[in-house]
């Protein structure tokens, strides 16, 4: 027979709902059985799965029907065919029930369960919850449980104060009867359920009288929980299910307040000594202040400056004093992320803090001969923290609670960074080398930057995106070249009549975009001025001027190239069509003294490292006299032709170079390994301005070093094998 409730009670029939897609609940009645059971589904020795058995004894009830029970099935493993039987293989006789073919949802059935249970619900509903959070549950489950929890739980008290702390678990305070002391798992819920582990204390408050005490206890879930979105927290008490309510009018504290709350109750905290212990960790985390200044011990540290490079992390200089080595790890931290910053570091040389404290007291330890206090650390982050949240370091003190010293990064491209360190470091010493090598060699490896943009654009004269040749002309900041260049284009009877882009960096374009107008106007050039963000070189240039095109064919020119005579681009033009159209073109580039700056760049031997080659650099112009068109292993961006399609195929140029020299070399690389060959032309020839050759200071000469170390790591191994390759054929 069934009760009109809908639980089957003729000891011969079950009812059943999907839990999720991993597990399967029964409910029916039957001979006494263990709490796990292997069952048989639809009779099938394959179709067997171990069941977790909730039962009760029923006050009425035959002793082949002595008992009422829910069944917990896992369903991984069983085919989604309908179940119709099921077998389970309890001692002695086994029991085999036909699975009714009425469908009922989960909350029927447990209805049902708790009309036939009665007074036994409470246990028969804590067996099935502890059931169904073993192992990891998925978020179906989880809502199943908390639903479950919701019926069977008591109110308990209420969280009156709560916050979030910056490594993501929960500060609670509040009271409770009945409040678990200890680790204990839990759940929460905001915007859903959460499982989580609650560490948790008493403290002792004059308000509650004998039957109630206060409670604190710090909160982790497996999840993010906004403290902010907290309704509740369930939680296993002595004789059942509990929930503690945030009350309606609770004090939610800013992040950084939370350590002085937690410090407000610790003195009339009670709990386990290893508890205790990470409650007082707690109210010693950081809470805005500079804390390392205010130790009693000869620990001091001083930051210089710190950048946030975006999308790659951030770069620190400073210079920390530990002469009895009371410093155990020194970590950065912000939000979520921590990153172990004293194992990675280059020591600087750095008398001035030494002298600085050499009369101090409490320094009497220092050695007045050491001096490498100094320290220079670039830490990858996976996000770029926002302005407004906390960036500090973290030292760890031997028997002491931590100290803090509180960040203000500013923002900075990696080139402003690299500007501003790299003038302080002589390219000789040690200290350079390994800088490279461990700092900013992996801040450029890291670097996912922004593409530059374009943020305004002005048309002159009848300008045709849609034309099927454009010429590009890509300024860095130092451009007083363009006015010439300008009026070297208009000169030309061929390049005055293409469609003609100008892109640069807005900075520089704001001082002279007027002047640029006025000159394009004059010689009736069709030109578009394209004013960018995010430029650094020519390079990213001419990546934001082939976005303000359409154009098939696409004729590169760095603003540092002037035409050697009128009559050039025509040739170069027609030397790409000969080709199919389909590769990279470039003329010779000549120095101002008719010397040869570029002719081609080759894959050499391996000589001292250099396994490319610009060839004839520095010889006298009639070396080429003889020279015929060559395929090269590497073109030039700063004058060719080439087809729109392959720049936008290899993606442009590469973020995470300094320089233009070692980014328009992998553009090239790239664009060969894309399968776009590079010829040079060595008839035709432009010059190359002397602003565009690096006849720099000393932080020029460090760059281009780590260009080189970003461009080897790139790029050896492959120019390796294309250098065997070209052996083998030989």
């Amino acid at each position: 027979m069934t009760e009109p409730s809908g639980m089957p009670l003729d000891g011969r029939t079950v009812v059943a709902a999907l839990v999720d897609d991993g597990l399967a609940l029964m409910a029916g009645v039957g001979a006494a059985m263990p709490a796990t059971i292997d069952v048989f589904l639809n009779g099938q020795a394959d179709a067997k799965v171990q069941a977790s058995i909730i039962s009760w004894r029923r006050a009425d009830g035959p002793p082949e029907a002595a008992f009422g029970f829910v069944a917990l099935l896992p369903m991984q493993n069983v085919s989604q065919r309908r179940l119709k039987t099921a077998l389970f293989k309890a001692p002695g006789q086994p029991g085999e029930y036909r699975i009714e073919s009425r469908s009922q949802g989960l909350e029927s059935i447990l209805s049902a369960v708790a009309e036939q249970s009665g007074s036994a619900f409470a246990t028969v509903i804590d067996g099935v919850i502890e059931a169904l959070l073993a192992g990891n549950p998925n978020k179906k489950r989880l809502r199943t449980v908390a639903a479950l929890v919701r019926i069977a739980a008591r109110s308990n008290g209420f969280i009156e104060v709560l916050g979030g702390l910056e490594e993501g678990d929960i500060y609670i305070q509040g009271w409770s009867s009945n409040f678990p002391t200890g680790r204990t798992r839990v759940i929460a819920i905001d915007e859903g359920p959460v499982l989580a582990e609650l560490t948790s204390a008493e403290f002792q408050r004059d308000d509650l009288g004998e039957h109630a005490s206060g409670v604190t206890g710090l909160m982790a879930g497996d999840t993010r929980i906004n403290p902010s979105k907290l309704q509740r927290v369930y939680f296993r008490g002595r004789d059942g299910w509990f929930s503690i309510e945030v009350y309606q009018q609770r004090v939610l504290v800013a992040l950084q307040d939370v350590p002085a709350h937690i410090r407000s109750v610790l003195d009339r905290v009670k709990a386990p000594d290893n508890i205790l212990a990470q409650i007082r960790m707690a109210a010693h985390r950081f809470d805005g202040r500079d804390t390392v200044s205010e130790l009693d011990r000869p620990v001091r540290i001083g930051i210089d400056f710190s950048l946030v490079i975006e999308g790659s992390g951030i770069l620190v200089s400073g210079w920390m004093l530990d002469p009895d080595r009371a410093v155990e790890t020194v970590m950065l931290r912000v939000g979520g992320e921590a990153v172990r910053i004293d194992d990675r570091w280059t020591r600087q040389s750095r008398p001035d803090v030494t002298n600085a404290f050499l009369n101090d007291p409490m320094f009497s330890g220092l050695n007045p001969a050491r001096n490498s206090h100094g320290f220079l650390v670039f830490c990858p982050l996976e996000d770029t923290p926002s302005s407004d949240q906390p960036v500090y370091l973290e030292l760890a003190i031997s028997d002491a609670f931590p100290a803090y010293c509180p960040l203000n990064p500013t923002r900075a491209s990696a080139r402003q960074a690299l500007s501003r360190v790299l003038p302080s470091l002589d390219p000789r010493s040690v200290t350079a080398s390994n800088s490279i090598e461990r700092q900013f060699g992996p801040m450029l490896q890291n670097m996912t930057a922004q593409n530059p943009f374009a943020i305004d654009t002005h048309d002159i004269g009848n300008f045709d995106e849609d034309a099927p040749v454009a010429l590009i002309v890509g300024v860095d900041d130092t451009i007083s070249d363009i006015g010439v260049t300008i009026a070297l284009l208009g000169l030309d009877e061929v390049t005055r009549h293409l469609p003609i882009v100008i892109a640069g960096p807005a900075e520089s374009f704001d001082q002279v975009g007027s002047d640029m107008m006025r000159l394009a106007a004059f010689y009736k050039l069709n030109v578009r001025i394209v004013f960018a963000e995010g430029v650094e070189d020519f390079c990213d240039a001419l990546e934001v001027g082939v976005a303000a095109t359409n154009s098939e064919t696409i004729a590169l020119v760095s603003a540092h190239i002037l035409p050697h005579d009128t009559g050039w681009f025509e040739p170069l033009l027609a030397a790409y069509r000969k080709r199919g159209s389909k590769c990279v073109v470039c003329p010779t580039i000549l120095f101002e003294d008719d010397s040869v700056r570029w002719a081609g760049t080759w894959i050499e031997g391996d000589v001292d490292g250099q396994y490319l080659s610009d060839r004839y650099v520095g010889y006298p112009r009639a070396v080429l006299a003889d020279a015929e068109p060559t395929e090269v292993s590497a073109g030039t961006p700063e004058c060719c032709v080439m087809p729109r399609k392959a720049f936008e195929d290899i993606n442009g140029f590469t973020r995470g170079y300094i320089g233009p020299s070692e980014k328009g070399l992998d553009l090239a690389l790239k664009l060969r390994m894309g399968g776009t060959a590079s010829w040079w032309i060595p008839e035709i020839e432009v010059l190359g301005s002397e602003q565009s050759i690096t006849s720099a200071p000393a932080w020029e000469e460090l760059s281009h070093r780590l260009d080189r170390w970003a461009f080897d790591r790139r790029w050896s191994l492959v120019v390796s094998n294309l250098r065997s390759h070209n052996h083998a054929v030989d």
